[in-house]
């Protein structure tokens, strides 16, 4: 249930602990539910503030007087996040990263076919959510807009040939057999994109019950905002556990970035440049402009990278400046 179980298996010790899991967080209110399936509202103990417990969490409580207290939170295998933003309103803070779920296995990126679409944008939600241990796919929403649709896809696939893009369209129920076959069975997976994607509207369709609240998406294909609270479904569709987010407006991280998802060719070919600290601007014996130059990576792929190196470089001097000041 929830993973609570396969959890429990992988600690080394304190296997009697009573442990639930956190699905839903209003403010210091959780939601938790038990390995037996049962869901109780719950607060933490004076020593963990709203800062220590996330949707997702493996915690350990206790019933004192028909109350429920999260008394302890247990290591995690992972953590998602983004940079801190003025628009948040319901994401919680820890040094400059809003968390936005913990324990998460897969991260479904959505992108609409009917809003505008940059590979910039992409690359900082790649670089912003990729992690070793978690598996990420990209979702082109409101694929019914064919052609825009496939523009997008064109155009990510142009630049980075093996990333996992799939069109879907939640008015064409057909599309959908796609998507329940991405979710691996019992794992858990977090949907993030920018307001209007559609992110709850496909939950609806995976769980398969009409409790996401979902709004119609504005005359300029921006969203409404529709999620204001980060919270995990059970989808008996795809027999694994869904977490839905509000949008974004804004996307960064004060993470390090790890380049090699979108540049891994790159980060290959460096490994035989004549200089260790090679640019790969000007230096002689660039393996990685030799490869450009013999087209085996393309000018455009080069010129994304080199482009990415500028804009995170930029961004982690940005942030070691606030920080000192």
């Amino acid at each position: 249930m929830y993973g609570i179980l396969t959890y429990k298996q992988s600690l080394n010790n304190n296997k009697d602990d009573i442990i639930a899991r956190v699905i839903e967080k209003t403010n210091y209110i959780y939601t938790i539910i038990t390995e037996n399936g049962k869901c109780f509202k719950a607060e933490t103990v004076t020593n963990l503030s709203t800062s220590d417990v996330f949707v997702g969490d493996f915690v350990t409580y206790t019933n004192f007087d028909n109350n429920y207290i999260i008394t302890s939170v247990l290591p995690r295998t992972s953590t998602i996040s983004k940079g801190t933003s003025h628009a948040s309103k319901s994401y919680h803070v820890l040094e400059q990263e809003q968390i936005l779920a913990v324990n998460v296995e897969q991260v479904f990126i959505l992108i609409a076919a009917n809003q505008r679409f940059t590979l910039p944008k992409f690359e900082r939600y790649v670089l912003t959510f990729y992690q070793q241990n978690v598996d990420l796919h990209i979702l082109i929403s409101k694929g019914d807009y064919t052609n825009l649709a496939s523009n997008i896809m064109n155009k990510i696939k142009s630049v980075y040939p093996d990333f996992k893009v799939t069109i879907f369209s939640n008015l064409q129920k057909d599309t959908l057999t796609n998507i329940i076959s991405l979710f691996n069975k019992n794992r858990t997976s977090i949907l993030l994109g920018s307001s209007g994607v559609g992110k709850s509207t496909l939950i609806n369709e995976l769980v398969n019950f009409d409790n996401v609240i979902t709004n119609d998406v504005r005359e300029d294909g921006k969203g409404k905002h529709t999620t204001t609270t980060t919270k995990m479904f059970y989808s008996s569709l795809t027999e694994s556990y869904l977490i839905d987010s509000p949008g974004f407006k804004t996307i960064s991280t004060t993470n390090e970035m790890d380049s090699t998802v979108l540049f891994q060719d790159i980060h290959d070919l460096a490994l035989n440049c004549k200089f260790k600290d090679c640019t790969h601007t000007h230096e002689p014996k660039c393996a990685v402009l030799n490869a450009v130059e013999n087209g085996s990576i393309s000018e455009e792929y080069y010129k994304r990278y080199r482009e990415n190196l500028r804009v995170t470089t930029g961004l982690l001097r940005h942030e070691q400046r606030k920080r000192q000041k």
